[in-house]
């Protein structure tokens, strides 16, 4: 899923379309040696809605079995907006379709996919080796959902890592901007993740001896990674989050 363009013009991004563009290229055409099919669905501006995209998901599972991979990637914004009943804050992914972050926040809880409904995803999608990396401001809040705490959280995990993996790869803190960079032509993030997928020198080396790269190398290079490129091209540093359970397994073969 990539958003440019938003039904809200003050809303647009430059590189997020080109950032989910090139992870599935990258991604599809680099894991053919390790996978027997490889099956993708990409969504751009205006076609990134609620219902469109759970519609997607939901007609994309029934080609999956226990033994696939399944990775989604989201480029566009995030937020964080406040919950009345709980007096916490919920993270937001931003569809096409919502034109008030930060006001309204009914749009967003009507028409944004929460942390709670991506956990749900994971749940309820058959694949038991999913990779969730979603490039957006303050998607680190997206951890912190509800399904993401406590002993019913634990008996999730339990219950979804058995044989299995599960991780989550965020650009960003909780209450972080997610930086592009018109020097590099995506977003930092993902620019990092493409750069392990395509690259070879010394500082990829170090994160993979080999040229498999899995979900757990993935992680580890993009937190070590960003901060350093966004402190370049930006100013200061951006630090990606994540949180993982169960089995690391690989998911890309690179061109080093």
């Amino acid at each position: 899923l990539g958003i440019n363009k938003y039904e809200n013009p003050s809303y647009d991004l430059n590189y997020a379309k080109a950032d989910a563009q090139s992870f599935v290229k990258e991604l599809s055409g680099n894991a053919d040696q390790l996978f027997e099919e490889i099956h993708t669905l990409t969504l751009y501006n205006k076609d990134v809605n609620k219902e469109h995209v759970m519609k997607s998901i939901a007609e994309f599972k029934l080609k999956m079995g226990p033994e696939d991979v399944f990775v989604f990637y989201y480029a566009g914004h995030g937020v964080m907006i406040p919950q009345p009943k709980t007096n916490e804050s919920s993270f937001f992914l931003v569809m096409n379709d919502i034109t008030n972050m930060y006001g309204e926040f009914d749009d967003v809880s009507e028409k944004g996919l929460s942390g709670d409904e991506l956990f749900q995803i994971a749940k309820n999608i058959p694949a038991q080796k999913q990779l969730f990396i979603i490039d957006a401001c303050q998607s680190g809040g997206a951890l912190k959902a509800g399904n993401f705490r406590g002993v019913e959280r634990e008996k999730a995990i339990a219950k979804l890592a058995r044989s299995s993996g599960t991780f989550f790869i965020t650009a960003s803190q909780e209450m972080e901007y997610a930086n592009e960079s018109s020097d590099l032509k995506h977003g930092v993030f993902t620019y990092a993740i493409l750069e392990l997928m395509t690259s070879s020198n010394e500082f990829t080396k170090l994160f993979s001896s080999d040229k498999i790269i899995s979900a757990s190398e993935l992680k580890s290079y993009v937190e070590s990674r960003v901060p350093e490129l966004s402190k370049k091209y930006k100013g200061s540093p951006q630090y990606p989050t994540g949180y993982s359970f169960g089995n690391d397994f690989p998911i890309v073969e690179t061109k080093q």
